[in-house]
């Protein structure tokens, strides 16, 4: 399925989505069948898809939306493409699971819509919820890409962070820069979180891509 068949403008087609996501996100690990995928942040979809047919039919990604609309559409993405192995969840992922408000952008600004003071109220989780609702032992893969929610994020999931093998986890400092909204700024927060759970981290600052360069890799 078209991305853009979803956004009513131009996407990507599956090959497309599944060329992103290892430029993007698998730079340091490649999936591997049987894998379980943590998707924080899933969007419309665009990384689940190539993530469940890397993973196959013993894997498993469980996907995480927490807009309504982009969720729906998600859905949507794993219902016509009969994503099997992958389990689509209608959340914020915070440090409680206290209910938060996000922002209601449409169309193409739906990538930016963040959890803030304003917008439509959904619910939260915490990394830890997930881990015993759906009885996961390991999550070999996880990728977050949530808009500045990535220090409450990871803060919630301090007590279930060495089940994680591998991590990429994007922060957006240069939204702060372009916008001067500080809460973008996470990176150097969110790296000593990483490397204070264990892992080894990295980065791709030499990107041309300020958005990419942004993404922060994390191993064990």
């Amino acid at each position: 399925m078209l991305m853009s068949d979803l956004l009513g403008g131009e996407g990507m087609d599956a090959g497309q989505c599944d060329e992103f996501a290892r430029d993007v996100f698998l730079r340091d690990y490649s999936l591997q069948p049987g894998d379980v995928v943590l998707d924080v942040g899933a969007g419309i979809g665009t990384e689940a898809l190539p993530f469940s047919k890397m993973v196959g039919e013993s894997g498993r990604v469980i996907a995480v939306e927490a807009h309504p609309t982009t969720y729906a559409k998600l859905e949507r993405v794993c219902q016509v493409n009969n994503l099997r192995n992958v389990e689509p969840i209608h959340a914020a992922v915070m440090d409680s699971d206290e209910p938060v408000l996000i922002s209601d952008l449409q169309a193409e600004a739906y990538l930016e819509n963040k959890i803030g003071t304003q917008g439509v109220p959904v619910a939260a989780v915490t990394i830890p919820d997930l881990v015993a609702k759906l009885h996961l032992d390991r999550i070999d893969f996880l990728k977050m890409n949530i808009e500045g929610a990535e220090v409450p994020a990871l803060r919630g999931a301090k007590d279930v962070l060495s089940l994680v093998r591998h991590a990429a986890i994007g922060c957006h400092d240069f939204l702060a820069d372009e916008t001067g909204d500080e809460s973008y700024r996470t990176k150097e927060q969110v790296r000593a979180m990483l490397v204070d759970a264990g892992f080894t981290v990295t980065s791709r600052d030499d990107d041309p891509r300020p958005w990419a360069a942004g993404y922060l890799f994390a191993s064990r």
